[in-house]
């Protein structure tokens, strides 16, 4: 019995580990994995936007944004992740400049913005704080300025 127990115990902990790092690796862009694929993903904006309302200067450039899960009810569930890909106006190059990403974890959004450098993405190291900021005068809405 012991024995058996121990083996659940190892089995649930290689998984939790594995887990994590999935969670947290990136792929081979610099994004976070989580992200793959995100521009096949259903589109919340009807067309390109070049503004955000009062926050037009938080993201300048040509933006589509895109969720990987619809809304349920009036909020997003946790496991959401919506991603924002900006472009300067009048850029035709094949990918985004600038690339902002919202999680929903634990109810919670986190968020982290990435900038194209050479042919990666890096984090831009913004504070959750200034995001959240901003995010508030969305709140009716999940946080979310996009409405599909």
């Amino acid at each position: 019995m012991r024995v058996r127990i121990l083996a659940i115990v190892a089995i649930v902990a290689t998984a939790s580990a594995v887990a994590v790092v999935a969670v947290a690796s990136t792929s081979a862009n610099g994004l976070p994995s989580y992200t793959n694929g995100y521009s096949k993903w259903p589109k919340i904006n009807k067309k390109p936007f070049t503004s955000t309302g009062p926050l037009s200067t938080a993201h300048a450039g040509v933006k589509n944004v895109y969720a990987s899960k619809k809304k349920v009810g009036k909020r997003y569930p946790n496991g959401t992740v919506i991603v924002k890909s900006i472009r300067r106006a009048g850029d035709t190059a094949s990918r985004p400049t600038q690339v902002a990403v919202m999680r929903k974890t634990n109810g919670k959004w986190r968020y982290v913005e990435y900038e194209l450098s050479g042919t990666r993405y890096r984090d831009l190291g913004f504070s959750q704080q200034l995001c959240q900021g901003c995010h508030m005068r969305a709140r009716a809405s999940d946080y979310v300025f996009t409405k599909p």
